[in-house]
């Protein structure tokens, strides 16, 4: 006979709602993820990939770190910026609803 085990949700019932909160932060806190640091050739070679996925529009995936946690983006580029070091990316091409990642928040890009 297996005893299964509810963990915290058959007491959350005598609990606080302060003491609920901070369970809840304790596991956000010990589910982050670090940020990889990446080596100067990792970097330069995800900077080729966007230059030519943008010369070329080609189909990107872009992995990145954002919020203590790792994503990934499918579209294409539509604006490197390299003053203010961002990308724009769209899922289609010639769509206007974009999404902005920093340079530095970029893990790896991969052409499709």
């Amino acid at each position: 006979m297996e005893i299964r085990d509810r963990g915290t949700m058959k007491w959350t019932s005598l609990m606080l709602p302060e003491q609920v909160e901070l369970l809840r932060k304790m596991r956000e806190e010990r589910d982050r993820k670090e940020k990889p640091i990446l080596d100067e050739q990792q970097i330069e070679e995800n900077g080729f990939q966007l230059m030519m996925a943008h010369k070329d529009n080609l189909y990107v995936e872009i992995k990145h770190y954002k919020d203590y946690d790792f994503h990934f983006y499918q579209g294409y580029i539509d604006r490197i910026n390299y003053q203010d070091k961002y990308i724009n990316a769209v899922e289609k091409l010639g769509d206007n609803d974009f999404i902005r990642i920093k340079f530095d928040d970029i893990l790896d890009v991969s052409i499709l």
